[in-house]
């Protein structure tokens, strides 16, 4: 065996180490991609990067150990939600590896009189010269020296054509007791200290590769077809979620052809009624068999045992009305704003994070292939063909968030928190810094990073938890948080229990607020004040199961399907009579709400809103310009799955006209009801009596099902009413008040202002988490 491993070494590679040689100059260097420099999971390994060096040569490094992990020829398919609209998926190489696994497994040495004295190793980021990329590791010892290596690599040939990968290392910083070594099957690399060490290894040439088709993967082509289309969106092999597992429906319908054939329309033609209140998107452009395969595939899955089928049908409480603003979304844009479209034909941006330069240049950041930030400059004519845009970098790893601290630009990653430098100043990112790097992670899809919050010092992220671990897998122990990163990289837990918080943000006060989406364990989505050691329930987190605390009450419930679905980042209000609210979008539901909060018992608690639809994609964010106006990021993913009505970009303007429009402003709890403040005043023409309001209330308890049923629903009588002179607000009493419920509270639809507006919406939902103690004159009246 030790023969034949060391015949394989021979016979694949041909490695010569020389140390204090400068490197040769290289020919002109052809990348095979444009973005060739590429951060994300692969391999089912978290914090990679890969570079295409050549057509001939990919090498991918595991930056958690900063070690080169493969070198191969062949490719990426970069496979997932970002880049193909696949859920439970992660990017993979494909090809054939110069070197075998076995034999890339190296080792960061820090020697001092014989013995180790490395005590962790840690990515400190990457920089581009001249096309080349330089990575830089900081090396700390039990001697508390912190040593820095960089390290260059480049694909070469022989003089007989054979490819190659020279590797150029430089220290810093090492003292002269210290010797840094990387150790390897191959051999070991010292370096040196005063002069650039360069390593070189020769391959042999290998034939032209074959991108693998991912249907040879599967044992059934029904696994294969779901796994390309968005079924996993909504639907898991055993646990109920968005809709019923696979297992649910196997077991629930029969064979019989019949059966088959109205499964096969109901998943082309869509709907809802069957499983609950939840609508099943339709998808016109599956084949006919291609459905059919499927269904055999699920019908394979049928279980001998018993199947609670009944855990995911829900009954519908109630039946809204059609009208936009009156139980259903409104339709358009709000009537006090004027909306700007900004993206083109040559630019369409999933957001993932805006900000502004202190020049009044916008950044935004995309969630797709090129995981790329622009900028974008002449903003404000009106047309989008003016704006002039230009991409200062890519290849980062699902950017989710962006801000700008003293004029520098800081992005969030799946996995990093990275300051961008631009060195030269040609607008293009030389320097990606690593600020923070060490929070936990694993290979899961949904371990998404969002933020990003700058205040009094420090960053502020959400972690959201994985989704598809393996049996007796644990989550990671940042996961489902929020977390409070300093600049040197430090970081502390916040709160925890949040399943996928896709939304952060300043509110009244500069306190922190945070949205996050119903899943298992949360009966709804939330918006949620966040507080230092508050649990909110998503019970995977948990380090014991046994002992899971109370779940901290929301600020406000945002009911699923009537006025949420995946609420997103949440930004106070600065102009217009909604000043001091707070607006969050929402990339399913689609459009933006709005939150009015108000504090009691030092408790924040208040009312959401509908405020405006109309926009080209699902709202993901929203940030204020130097220009007055609220520029709105979208979003979506093909499917169905993250996206309003299939819309996958977009990037819009809201310009406040100063038109009022007639709606409700304000819900305020009072001892026994509450108090509606309008925008205008109602008119004189027109009564409103108790048995014209309709109100419902209920509490939401947290089960480990997909959501949950809203709990002890009831119709609420309003038995009293009183109107201000200046008819600009009205206070309801309503007996049985109870806290820690939900309200719904929608208006008739014929009422009218002094100035003859009809609503623009009818309805609202406060949560009362407390009830104010008892004044017997309004405030205002």
């Amino acid at each position: 065996m030790k023969s034949r491993c060391s015949y394989l070494i021979l016979s694949v590679i041909v490695s010569c180490l020389l140390a204090a040689i400068v490197p040769p100059k290289l020919a002109k260097i052809q990348r095979p991609r444009d973005t060739w420099a590429i951060r994300s999971v692969l391999d089912k390994k978290p914090r990679m990067l890969t570079l295409a060096l050549d057509s001939a040569c990919y090498v991918a490094y595991d930056l958690a150990q900063c070690t080169l992990y493969k070198v191969w020829k062949g490719g990426v398919s970069l496979d997932g939600a970002p880049y193909t609209d696949q859920k439970t998926i992660q990017p993979t190489s494909w090809g054939t590896a110069y070197v075998p696994d076995s034999l890339l497994t190296y080792q960061w040495v820090a020697e001092s009189g014989g013995k180790n004295v490395l005590t962790s190793i840690t990515n400190k980021g990457y920089a581009f010269r001249n096309n080349q990329i330089y990575l830089k590791y900081r090396l700390t010892t039990s001697l508390g020296d912190t040593i820095t290596v960089e390290e260059r690599p480049e694909f070469i040939r022989s003089n007989t054509g054979k490819p190659g990968l020279e590797r150029v290392f430089t220290l810093a910083d090492a003292p002269t007791n210290v010797t840094v070594l990387l150790k390897s099957r191959q051999g070991t690399i010292p370096l040196s200290a005063s002069k650039v060490t360069q390593s070189v290894t020769y391959f042999q040439n290998l034939p032209p590769q074959r991108l693998p088709l991912i249907e040879e993967k599967f044992a059934h082509r029904g696994q294969y077809l779901i796994e390309k289309s968005d079924c996993s969106t909504c639907h898991e092999i055993d646990e109920p979620m968005v809709g019923p597992s696979f297992r649910q429906i196997a077991a629930r319908y029969g064979k019989e052809k019949d059966v088959v054939s109205r499964l096969i329309r109901k998943v082309r033609e869509g709907g809802t009624g069957v499983w609950g209140s939840s609508v099943m998107n339709p998808h016109p452009a599956l084949a006919e068999n291609d459905v059919r395969i499927i269904i055999d595939y699920i019908f394979t899955l049928k279980p001998k045992g018993s199947v609670d089928v009944a855990s995911v049908t829900q009954k519908q409480t109630e039946t809204t009305r059609a009208k936009p603003g009156y139980g259903a979304e409104v339709e358009g844009v709000h009537p006090s704003y004027e909306l700007t479209t900004l993206h083109r034909p040559d630019f369409q941006p999933r957001v993932g994070g805006l900000a502004f330069l202190p020049d009044g240049r916008l950044l935004v950041t995309t969630w797709d292939t090129v995981g790329g930030v622009y900028v974008l400059d002449r903003l404000t004519t009106g047309n989008p063909r003016d704006v002039r845009i230009k991409r200062i970098a890519s290849g980062l790893a699902e950017p989710l968030g962006i801000t700008v601290v003293n004029g520098q630009i800081y992005v969030l990653q799946k996995h990093e928190l990275t300051r961008l430098v631009d060195r030269d100043g040609d607008d293009v990112i030389d320097d990606y810094q690593a600020v923070c790097n060490t929070w936990g992670v694993s290979a899961d899809f949904h371990e998404f990073a969002f933020g990003l919050v700058y205040k009094d010092a420090y960053f502020y992220i959400t972690l959201s938890m994985a989704m598809r671990l393996k049996p007796g897998e644990l989550q990671q122990l940042d996961r489902g948080r929020t977390i409070k990163i300093g600049m040197d990289g430090r970081y502390e837990w916040v709160n925890y229990g949040l399943r996928t918080p896709n939304g952060i943000g300043l509110g009244p006060d500069r306190a922190i607020f945070v949205t996050d989406n119903q899943g298992q364990w949360l009966p709804g989505n939330k918006l949620i004040h966040i507080k230092p050691g508050e649990y909110h329930g998503m019970g995977w987190g948990l380090l014991n199961s046994n002992a899971s605390p109370p779940m901290a009450q929301p600020a406000i419930w945002l009911p699923e399907n009537e006025i949420a679905n995946s609420p997103s980042e949440p930004i106070l209000m600065q102009d217009g009579p909604y000043k001091g609210q707070l607006l969050h979008g929402d990339v399913t539901h689609g459009g933006i709400k709005r939150d009015f909060l108000e504090k009691v018992a030092g408790e924040y608690q208040g009312a959401v809103f509908r405020f405006s639809q109309g926009f080209e994609a699902g709202v993901n964010r929203l940030c204020w310009g130097p220009d007055g106006a609220l520029y709105v990021g979208e979003v979506g993913m093909a499917g169905g799955g993250w996206s309003w009505r299939e819309k996958r970009f977009g990037l819009q303007r809201l310009k406040y006209n100063g038109k009022t429009t007639f709606e409700m402003l304000a819900i305020r709890a009072k001892h026994r009801g509450f108090e509606l403040e309008f925008t205008e005043p109602l008119s004189e023409s027109q009564s409103l009596q108790p048995a014209d309001f309709f109100v419902q209330q209920w509490w939401y308890k947290p089960t480990p099902n997909y959501g949950g049923p809203k709990m002890d629903l009831k119709r609420m009588n309003v038995t009293r009413l009183n109107m201000s002179k200046d008819r600009t607000w009205v206070s309801v009493e309503i007996p049985g008040l109870e806290t820690k419920h939900v309200f719904y509270i929608r208006l008739p639809d014929h009422l009218k202002s002094a100035g003859g507006q009809s609503l623009w919406s009818s309805e609202a939902w406060y949560t009362l988490n407390n009830i104010p103690p008892n004044v017997t004159t309004p405030a205002n009246e």
